[in-house]
């Protein structure tokens, strides 16, 4: 239960980050800090909560049939594509140094 917990928990919080940065943006303010915050952090808590749910369902969640190896990968390559968290954590210490 602690497990379902905690993933709630992040995920909500990446949402909010995502939302953030999205309003920013509608309104034509600088984004650019709050996007890279949210990337970086939603898809660490992506691959976090793909990773427990694998963990939770045991073999089975290494079997294609469940779906939840499918979760895990794609989690591992939101961490990659549009630049990766290394990249969004310099865009955000670069932010913070200006």
């Amino acid at each position: 239960q602690s497990k379902l917990a905690q993933m709630a928990i992040h995920v909500d919080a990446a949402r909010l980050l995502i939302h953030r940065a999205a309003k920013l943006k509608d309104e034509g303010k600088p984004f650019g800090k709050e996007a890279a915050m949210a990337k970086n952090f939603a898809s660490k808590v992506a691959m976090d909560a793909s990773t427990q749910c694998v963990q939770i369902f045991g073999g089975y969640g290494y079997i294609r049939e469940t779906g939840v190896e499918r979760l895990m990968r794609d989690a591992k390559i939101t961490q990659i594509y549009e630049g990766t968290s290394e990249i969004q954590e310099l865009v955000v210490a670069r932010s913070l140094l200006t």
